[in-house]
């Protein structure tokens, strides 16, 4: 059984259409140096979705670096906002790792696990001794 979830870039040039297979395959945090670049923050929510169940609408613009176990992580956002909707890669052939972040239900992402974090920024973890507000600043 899958799930089917929808999403968008900030700006809506970039959808799609996703099926969230039953059983995660990767839900969750990287904190890699790579991601915390491309994510602009201290670590990346991420899933891994079948290529085949994806329907993407909207051109992404991919950059592609190679990373510390010898592949080549292509990171694809939209050329209109920058917003971050997936990555692909040669280690992954029929899999694309899709932000978290551009998922129109956020709810669908339950992560389950922290990678690389060796690389960790120190308040991470703490992250749950912060105060809360509703509002801004």
């Amino acid at each position: 059984m899958t799930t089917k979830a929808t999403g968008q870039c900030l700006c809506g040039a970039v959808t799609y259409e996703v099926e969230i297979p039953a059983k995660s395959i990767y839900e969750g945090l990287c904190h890699c140096r790579d991601c915390q670049r491309y994510t602009g923050t201290a670590f990346s929510s991420s899933m891994m979705v079948p290529k085949a169940g994806m329907s993407l609408k909207g051109e992404l613009k991919f950059y592609g670096k190679e990373t510390e176990r010898g592949s080549v992580m292509e990171r694809g956002f939209c050329p209109e906002c920058g917003s971050n909707v997936l990555c692909r890669s040669e280690a992954w052939p029929d899999l694309y790792v899709l932000a978290a972040g551009s998922l129109d239900d956020p709810s669908v992402y339950k992560p389950k696990i922290n990678i690389f974090t060796r690389s960790a920024h120190a308040h991470v973890f703490a992250i749950g001794d912060l105060s809360k507000r509703e509002d801004g600043i």
